[in-house]
């Protein structure tokens, strides 16, 4: 194990959407969890997120489920919970200085600032101004027919990765004083689609 290993405060996570019996994006699971693992643990075994899920048996057919994966050096868990959404239409601007580059299974210092959301539905999470992501979610904000993600997420999403491959949003630094200059955000990540959450900047409040 490496350095980085021992500061681990749980094993990692992926959650993949399942929907119908297929998953959705698997190659960029696939990417995100060797690209963690190599930084992690000296020399890991190859592992086949594709061929792990066709192994975990009773695989729902049908319906919406969020598969969560728990893997450390090895996967350690794998298991099928039905979908629910959850409502967001407006944020709180919350500022601290938390490093969540990595997508662990537990998450306190996330539930912690949750907290402090008051009326509104979630967190929006800035660092020295700059805009990240909610609690849950990455973001986009639009301007001028372009829709923009912050540059320096907390963690960078596989719907992010798509995306950018895609060339549907584009990178850019985003500071909450530059906001009134965007028309509307989008919340997105494995399992809201981009399109799915959006509402209007004023919906965003301030510290």
């Amino acid at each position: 194990m490496t350095n980085l290993s021992k500061k681990s405060i749980s094993p990692f996570l992926e959650t993949i959407k399942l929907e119908g019996g297929f998953f959705s994006a698997l190659s960029f699971h696939q990417a995100r969890m060797d690209a963690t693992r190599a930084i992690f643990f000296d020399n890991p075994e190859p592992l086949s997120l594709p061929l792990a899920l066709m192994k975990a048996g009773s695989i729902p057919p049908k319906g919406l489920y969020r598969t969560r994966v728990i893997y450390s050096d090895k996967i350690e868990l794998i298991e099928f919970i039905p979908y629910e959404k959850r409502e967001v239409t407006s944020l709180k601007l919350i500022e601290a200085n938390i490093d969540y580059s990595f997508k662990y299974e537990k998450r306190p210092e996330l539930n912690t600032l949750f907290q402090q959301k008051k009326k509104c539905d979630d967190i929006l999470i800035t660092k020295k101004g700059y805009l990240t992501d909610t609690s849950i979610a990455n973001i986009a904000l639009l301007k001028n027919g372009t829709w923009y993600t912050p540059k320096s997420p907390l963690l960078k999403g596989t719907k992010r990765a798509a995306l950018l491959h895609h060339g549907l949003v584009i990178e850019d630094d985003i500071h909450q004083d530059n906001l009134q200059g965007y028309e509307s955000i989008r919340l997105f990540n494995a399992m809201i689609e981009f399109g799915e959450i959006e509402f209007s900047i004023k919906n965003i409040q301030a510290p």
